[in-house]
């Protein structure tokens, strides 16, 4: 499961992927579009996606499952709940800018856990 809201946040099953559409992106230059997730001590989970605008609107983003495996759920617990921030960068000028998406000022990631492993090469 692999499910993003109207206000941009994910539900998935923990080892999952799928994608994520980001618009409204300005399109003046060429921007480097970040993703990152945080675990509940604002510690980076995982390395950072980094996709190029090609001076368009929308980006993509593809969530592979090493990284959502990587989203723990305490055996006690039915879900956790992650951060993730959306950031635009331009490097000729310095330029760095957190996004807001879907006009809240923290978007979450809820992970539940594996059920089955699976594989592709299976």
């Amino acid at each position: 499961m692999f499910e993003v809201d109207d206000f941009g946040n994910i539900t998935l099953t923990q080892g999952d992927s799928g994608k994520l559409t980001v618009t409204g992106l300005p399109t003046d230059k060429d921007y480097k579009v970040y993703l990152g997730i945080q675990d509940e001590n604002r510690k980076p989970v995982g390395s950072e996606i980094v996709v190029q605008s090609n001076m368009s609107d929308t980006v993509v983003f593809a969530i592979m499952a090493a990284l959502t495996d990587l989203l723990n759920v305490p055996k006690d617990e039915d879900y956790a709940i992650y951060p993730y921030g959306i950031k635009i960068c331009y490097e000729p000028e310095g330029l760095e800018e957190t996004l807001i998406i879907g006009e809240i000022a923290t978007n979450t990631i809820t992970a539940y856990p594996k059920k089955v492993e699976g594989t592709l090469n299976g």
